[in-house]
């Protein structure tokens, strides 16, 4: 098969119809053929049979649609695909820390002490419990700060931020976030309703 096998093609929602992982085009055809998901046509309508899907009548597609090719044959793909409740979704690895980039993507490049917003060079990763102290690089120690608030901050333990309250780190479990290498479709968009991403911030 030939098309979009390899790439990114679909955001996979779980059945509250939230983020949950990006699937290549060759592994949302799987799931098509298993009968493990719906799919979101460019009309928003919701379809349930897979069959229907296939069949390509009464669908509306996008002129980008992604899609796979055989000798003889085009198979359209998703990009906005469902799990159905009768299907156990796979299991989303929770990150053992976060680099800078995932960290502005999930903060909107938002200091989480002085909660002014920042281009990506202008901020760091922050450890809540200070490294000169034991603290660790895990999520539940690190968060997001403009370099002025992390050299006030210095190894002070704890600290509070402008609204006098402790910093908070990053929210669990850490909202799905599309590489760098991924291509953002604008259908995407209306699903992360985490109010603190935007997926096509080009400050990045």
């Amino acid at each position: 098969m030939s098309g979009h096998s390899e790439k990114i093609t679909t955001l996979l929602l779980d059945g509250a119809f939230l983020p949950t992982g990006f699937l290549s085009g060759k592994i949302a055809f799987l799931h098509l053929l298993k009968n493990s998901i719906r799919s979101f046509d460019a009309k928003e309508n919701l379809i349930d049979n897979n069959l229907d899907w296939f069949s390509n009548d009464g669908i509306s597609f996008y002129e980008d649609q992604p899609y796979l090719t055989s000798k003889d044959k085009i198979w359209f793909l998703p990009t906005v695909a469902v799990l159905k409740k009768n299907y156990i979704p796979f299991l989303r690895k929770t990150p053992k820390t976060l680099s800078l980039t995932k960290l502005c993507l999930i903060f909107d490049n938002t200091c989480q002490i002085c909660f002014d917003k920042y281009r990506k060079e202008d901020l760091t990763i922050e450890h809540i419990f200070p490294r000169s102290k034991g603290g660790t690089r895990d999520l539940e120690n690190i968060t997001l700060t403009c370099k002025k608030c992390n050299q006030n901050k210095k190894d002070m333990y704890p600290f509070r931020n402008s609204k006098n309250i402790n910093i908070k780190s990053v929210p669990l479990p850490v909202p799905v976030i599309p590489n760098k290498h991924t291509k953002i479709r604008p259908e995407w968009s209306k699903f992360f309703i985490y109010k603190k991403i935007n997926i096509n911030d080009n400050r990045l």
